[in-house]
């Protein structure tokens, strides 16, 4: 929020400056304004008045092709981009010096003598010539600017017509030649594509093959089929190897009951049902009679037998894998000799195909070649026959009724842009260079000062007597808040000691610098503190005759009474506001301000006030604020707003700034009221005067 507020409040201040600049610099921006109008005014009637007329014709794709019914328009980009090649080459043909030589020619003949002949004419028309085309479409515009508008019509239809014929004869003629050279080599080409027929044919006798591709889509089927089939062999094949293993480790631990439960053989299924239905009658029978009883001791051998015929069923499932392990490993062996076989034979009929495929190749290119000799020479006896030419005159040119130069709209309208603007850099630039200081923006920014405030323009009904005290007799106008405002900005300066010194000087003379320190000590007054104001302006002081005292004693006599310091300094109508005059009149001021005795003065002074203010003279003028700045905190520049130059300003300011002189900041006076602040805040702020109450009898 803040950095948008901010960056609108330069944007005013930018505004501001510039009206500023244009209010002080309006004659420079006038004059160049009125200059260029004038400038423009007087070259637009002098200019010569010329007349454009303008042929549009139409540039054909290609001629002839208007007969052809199977040929395809090209419409991508690359057509795109060869039809605009060709549309700037016939342009600069119209161009040509042979195009224009023949349209002078034509033009003397049929009563033209404007022209002259040869080279100059020709010249002479291509500099009033313009041949463009319009965008996005086949039409170009033929326009001639001549000082006569019939003369202009002429010439522009003369070029076409010119171009016309031209273009006609030597497309007529090229079609003539292409012919001629067309039937030289149809020929020899027809004679190259029978070579590359019979080199084919004989490729397939000799090698015994009709159809090439169908041999070679035989063999791959086959290299398919058996590579499909080692791939399954192969993978039966590892997989057995990993039943095999494990099973041979089961049966070497005698596992044979785990062995009998991994093979899906019927009969061993069966065994281990009986052999579990053995076991369930033997434990019942153990249960209830013992181990002795006969059937217990017949379950146990039946079970033994169980055993044995399954141990026998299992090794003969085992048998039967390392059978079956073996038989694929054969077949794996001879499905890969069978793969080499049928590799080199699909090489060797591939290869065939690569001769093949070059022979037919060159056979094909042959008859493409053939092909396009016989379409184009077709097309070139169509071009000769029918004498049709690619460009035709859409609009013929006629006698222009209106000049086409000078634009005297134009020139007005470019002369009042110019103008303008000219008028407002060249008074910007004024201003920037030689400018006097017009806003609070030219003391920050141009000037490089600290802006301490700025104070208002005092009313123009306001008597030259009354200008001095007006903040005091009219407490709440404008003005006198203006020195308060000073006065809080002032008071957030330390004080090198409990009593505040300010130096209060101008550029030059008649910046009101005697008025602001008047006002200034008021302030401080109206705070309840002891002020001295002291008249250090000992070449035109005019402080005592603002208050009505006498001139002498003063600054300048308390040199002879140092005791008796404080009885030179006399009551104002302000109260707690004391003045030291000037004192008589000295004949060197600079080197009298610049003594020790004058130094001792002001600290013996400070004792007694707790804000002394010092009026001296401008120091653009003279040195002697310099000297008397060493007795103050700080110095206050008043800078009257279009009164002294920024660079005035700026010379001053560096001038203090090299001389060791703590310069507090700066004050804009006599700043203009805007039109809204007669109104705003009118509550608060009035130009009444000071109601001075009088005592009861």
């Amino acid at each position: 929020m803040r950095e948008t507020r901010s960056s609108e409040s330069e944007r005013t201040l930018d505004v501001e400056g510039l009206l500023n600049a244009l209010r002080e610099q309006w004659r420079t921006a006038a004059i160049f304004f009125v200059s260029v109008l004038v400038a423009a005014a007087i070259g637009t009637a002098l200019t010569e008045r010329r007349y454009r007329a303008t042929a549009i014709v139409q540039l054909l794709p290609r001629a002839g092709s208007e007969m052809q019914t199977t040929a395809v328009v090209n419409q991508d980009d690359a057509g795109y981009a060869e039809s605009r090649d060709r549309a700037r080459t016939r342009i600069q043909i119209m161009l040509s010096r042979s195009v224009r030589e023949e349209v002078i020619r034509r033009y003397r003949s049929r009563g033209g003598t404007d022209m002259p002949e040869g080279d100059e004419g020709a010249d002479q028309l291509l500099s009033s010539m313009e041949v463009a085309p319009r965008e996005d479409t086949e039409l170009v515009e033929v326009a001639v600017l001549h000082t006569n508008p019939e003369s202009a019509a002429k010439l522009a239809n003369l070029v076409t017509e010119v171009y016309a014929e031209a273009n006609l004869d030597s497309r007529t003629d090229a079609a003539r030649e292409t012919r001629v050279w067309l039937e030289g080599k149809t020929g020899g080409y027809r004679e190259a594509l029978a070579a590359a027929n019979a080199r084919v044919i004989e490729f397939k006798e000799s090698h015994g093959v009709g159809d090439i591709d169908e041999a070679v889509g035989g063999v791959s089927a086959r290299l398919s089929a058996l590579q499909t089939a080692a791939g399954t062999s192969q993978t039966e094949r590892v997989l057995l190897e990993s039943r095999y293993g494990e099973h041979k480790r089961l049966l070497a631990n005698g596992e044979y009951a785990v062995l009998a439960g991994m093979f899906a053989d019927a009969s061993l299924d069966t065994m281990a049902r009986q052999r579990a239905s053995v076991v369930t009658e033997s434990a019942d029978v153990l249960s209830r009679y013992g181990a002795a009883h006969p059937d217990h001791q017949r379950a146990v051998e039946r079970i033994k037998l169980i055993d044995k015929l399954i141990e026998e069923e299992v090794r003969r499932n085992v048998e039967g894998e390392a059978s079956r392990l073996e038989a694929l490993r054969r077949e794996e062996k001879q499905l890969a000799a069978e793969l080499e076989k049928v590799k080199l034979e699909l090489l060797s009929t591939e290869k065939l195909q690569g001769e093949y495929s070059l022979l037919k190749r060159e056979e094909e290119r042959a008859r493409e070649l053939v092909d396009s000799l016989g379409a184009r020479g077709a097309e070139v006896e169509l071009q000769a026959s029918t004498r049709l030419n690619d460009m035709r005159v859409v609009d013929a040119a006629t006698p222009p009724e209106s000049p086409a130069e000078p634009n005297v709209l134009l020139n007005l309208a470019l002369a009042i842009v110019v103008g303008s603007a000219g008028g407002v850099v060249l008074a910007l630039l004024r201003q920037r260079t030689a400018g006097t200081v017009l806003s609070s923006r030219d003391l920050e920014r141009s000037v490089d000062a600290t802006l301490l405030g700025t104070l208002p323009s005092l009313p123009k009904d306001c008597p030259p007597k009354e200008r001095d005290l007006y903040a005091f007799d009219h407490p709440r106008s404008f003005p006198a808040e203006a020195f308060r405002v000073v006065r809080a900005v002032l008071q957030t300066y330390p004080a090198s000691g409990s009593c505040r010194r300010l130096l209060v000087t101008s550029c030059l003379e008649g910046e009101g610098k005697s008025l602001t320190a008047i006002g200034l000590a008021g302030a401080f007054a109206q705070l309840g503190q002891r002020v001295l104001l002291v008249d250090g302006d000992l070449r035109l002081p005019r402080l005592h005759t603002v208050f009505g005292v006498e001139r002498s004693p003063g600054l300048t006599d308390a040199l002879v009474n140092l005791d008796n310091l404080a009885s030179y300094a006399v009551g104002t109508q302000i109260p707690r506001l004391d003045l030291l005059p000037c004192g008589t009149q000295v004949d060197y001021p600079n080197e009298f301000v610049s003594s020790s005795e004058v130094a001792g003065i002001i600290q013996e002074l400070s004792t007694h006030y707790d804000v002394i203010l010092f009026d001296t003279p401008p120091v653009g003028l003279v040195s002697d604020a310099l000297s008397l700045a060493a007795c103050a905190d700080g110095l206050i520049l008043v800078v009257r707003r279009a009164r002294a130059s920024r660079r005035v300003v700026q010379g001053v300011l560096t001038q203090l700034r090299q001389s060791g002189v703590r310069v507090l900041g700066a004050l804009l006076n006599d700043v203009p009221r805007r039109a809204g602040d007669a109104g705003y805040g009118s509550r608060y702020y009035n130009d009444q005067a000071r109601v001075v109450r009088k005592p009861k009898q």
